[in-house]
């Protein structure tokens, strides 16, 4: 298809125009390219992942297309909430962090300003030298350690979009007559997941009559982690929404709705959390590596400069 796929903030606005015209009766190719939007040949991020296996599944297990492409387009559009709400969330404390890489050259200003012998101390001597190594070795910790926690709290939450759409198109699979172990692993195999394959052996072994978990008819199950678990936490919310369901016989679409609901609610808070723990985590690098190299490239030799003596080669002179 000569249309190029939406970006990933895009598809709660692209992928509704697909299912208008698959629901009026359309054949997917022809829906994808009257829509003007096309899947994704390379998918990079959760969503774009998403949407290409959403189109495999539909046409290799009958997955109703439509109700899995809404229920991205709602994933997307809880994406996008959440994006929004976490740079809102964010913006101070990257205003801060910006501010603060720079205060070491304030410094080096300051000192030159005040003194302008204070440049000769830092470019004519070995004091000035090691200070001038000194203070870029921390000015270079401070910014590094600064936008690491920076960028780790702008990912906050992003794993919850792939339990979203997980459990949508698990649901969808589910629909179409696939059995709960055969929807996870083709699921899995759609959005290239080994955690969900993982996670589909393990039902499957507990369908052929194995032990789902430890389960014993009659009593309740014990307190253990879900099966498929130790390779990939993050599809637990899956796990424990089709587990149960499985044991009583009954579908676990529901659950998996549910599932979906309070991952895309964890994914809000977990970025509204990241962003108010930046505020206080920022002062780390502040205290341990920036005010020192400020120090290093500012104060110090203004106070060398000040007091009127330098470091030679044959001793103490006046600058």
């Amino acid at each position: 298809m000569s249309a190029p796929a939406p970006a990933v903030s895009g598809w709660d606005e692209a992928l509704p125009r697909v299912v208008g015209l698959l629901r009026a009766g359309l054949p997917a190719r022809d829906a994808w390219a009257r829509a003007g939007v096309a899947v994704p040949d390379r998918p990079a991020g959760t969503l774009d992942r998403a949407v290409a296996g959403a189109d495999r599944l539909a046409a290799r297990t009958g997955a109703p297309l439509a109700a899995m492409l809404l229920a991205i387009a709602g994933a997307a559009a809880d994406a996008r909430e959440a994006d929004a709400l976490r740079r809102a969330a964010l913006a101070g404390p990257r205003l801060s962090a910006r501010i603060l890489r720079w205060l070491p050259l304030a410094g080096l200003a300051l000192g030159a300003l005040v003194d302008p012998r204070t440049v000769r101390v830092l470019a004519l001597t070995p004091l000035g030298w090691g200070l001038l190594a000194a203070g870029a070795g921390l000015t270079w910790a401070g910014r590094a350690w600064t936008g690491r926690l920076v960028a780790r709290a702008g990912e906050a939450g992003g794993d919850s979009d792939a339990v979203v759409v997980a459990a949508a198109l698990v649901a969808a699979a589910l629909e179409a007559g696939a059995s709960v172990p055969g929807a996870v692993r083709a699921v899995g195999e759609a959005l290239d997941e080994p955690g969900l394959a993982a996670l589909a052996d393990d039902l499957g072994g507990a369908a052929l009559g194995g032990d789902l978990g430890g389960a014993v008819p009659g009593r309740p199950p014990p307190r253990r982690a879900a099966p498929g678990l130790s390779a990939e936490p993050r599809w637990e919310p899956v796990a424990h929404a089709v587990l149960p369901a499985m044991q009583a016989g009954a579908s676990p679409a529901a659950s998996l709705e549910a599932a979906a609901r309070s991952a895309a609610r964890r994914a809000r808070t977990d970025a509204a959390v990241a962003a108010g723990e930046l505020g206080v985590r920022v002062t780390l690098p502040l205290a341990l590596c920036l005010l020192p190299a400020f120090v290093a490239v500012g104060l110090l030799p203004l106070l060398v400069a000040v007091v009127g003596g330098t470091v030679g080669a044959g001793g103490w002179a006046s600058p």
